[in-house]
């Protein structure tokens, strides 16, 4: 799930930078036809804001339990078992 969560917000940040590149470009020939390239481009910096808290989420499991761990400490408040990092 880490992996496709970065793949994920690796492709946003790129989409992001290419698109408001398209969009600077077509203003500076003139046209100013760019809500798409904005939507888009709001839709990227969205992605990029909410995925960082979502990877922290799926950061922080249990090694043997595999179960979501909300907080930093010492020990799983799962299974019981302590975390080594």
């Amino acid at each position: 799930m880490k992996k496709m969560l970065t793949a994920i917000w690796i492709i946003a940040v790129i989409v992001f930078f290419m698109d408001w590149g398209i969009v600077g470009l077509s203003l500076l020939n003139g046209n100013y036809e760019i809500q798409a390239g904005i939507y888009i481009g709001i839709v990227c910096w969205v992605i990029v804001i909410v995925g960082g808290p979502i990877y922290k989420l799926f950061d922080g499991r249990c090694p043997y339990c595999e179960k979501i761990r909300l907080q930093e400490g010492k020990y799983c408040p799962h299974c019981g078992k302590e975390i080594k990092k």
